[in-house]
């Protein structure tokens, strides 16, 4: 009787280790360093006769930076391993990010009519991400290089100030977007239930569209103190290495 109690044991501790092989959920924290590229195109519009319309020296606009940031990543999932086929994913992660720049700066890539020395402006914005990912991996000895590809939902909030003599605008805008994401990584195993992962991830984070309404000091001003605007474009674009523990259960 106790030789077949042992057995059962046995046989039960075989079942839930392959079981836990086989098929697992897990977390993951990371910490991802992150370099966000940011494009602003504008195009300038003034009111003729009480209609916003381009006009003979308007202005078009564009500007590029680049910021970096170091932020923690938290990622849940469920791994499927079919041996022999591979192992089969499904991922969410959240993460968020913030940056600020100032678009008169020498060191951005901006094209257009140059700002003036006088000029002040700056962009701003925090995004967080929710993203949804299949994953695919293969065992190759002591670790597992994988693919992933996946969408998001992202909130991302901005804020465009500028001031140029008696004109100036704040703007602030809230855009809700559809993101998608791909990428590639490995898991190098520690035990059987923890490994370490690292990976690289490319978001496309989308755009954010708005209208800087430009002000003038003088609210007599036609448009009450409304005289031009300029239609802005904000595309946002991620590159990420993530650096985490994976807890299987």
């Amino acid at each position: 009787m106790k030789k077949k109690n042992t057995m059962i044991v046995s046989l039960a501790v075989f079942m839930a280790a392959g079981g836990a092989h086989a098929s697992a959920f897990y977390i993951n924290p990371k910490i991802a360093w992150s370099q966000t590229r940011v494009d602003e195109s504008r195009t300038e519009l003034k009111s003729i006769k009480g209609t916003w319309t381009e006009f003979d020296g308007n202005k078009h606009e564009s500007w590029s930076a680049h910021g970096n940031k170091l932020s923690p990543i938290f990622a849940v999932g469920y791994d499927f391993d079919t041996q022999k086929y591979g192992t089969f994913g499904i991922e969410a992660q959240y993460g968020q990010a913030t940056n600020h720049f100032d678009p008169t700066d020498s060191t951005l890539d901006f094209d257009g009519n140059m700002p003036n020395d006088s000029d002040t402006r700056d962009f701003k914005y925090s995004e967080q991400t929710l993203a949804l990912n299949a994953k695919y991996g293969y065992k190759l000895n002591r670790f597992m290089p994988f693919v992933t590809i996946g969408v998001g939902y992202t909130i991302i909030n901005s804020e465009n100030n500028f001031r140029s003599g008696t004109y100036w605008w704040e703007t602030r805008d809230e855009e809700r977007n559809m993101s998608w994401n791909i990428g590639a990584g490995a898991e190098i195993p520690v035990t059987h239930a923890i490994a370490l992962t690292m990976e690289y991830r490319y978001t496309d984070l989308g755009n954010v569209k708005y209208t800087n309404r430009m002000y003038h000091e003088n609210a007599a001003k036609n448009n009450n103190g409304i005289e031009r605007h300029f239609d802005s474009n904000v595309e946002l674009k991620k590159h990420e290495v993530m650096a985490g523990v994976k807890i299987s259960f």
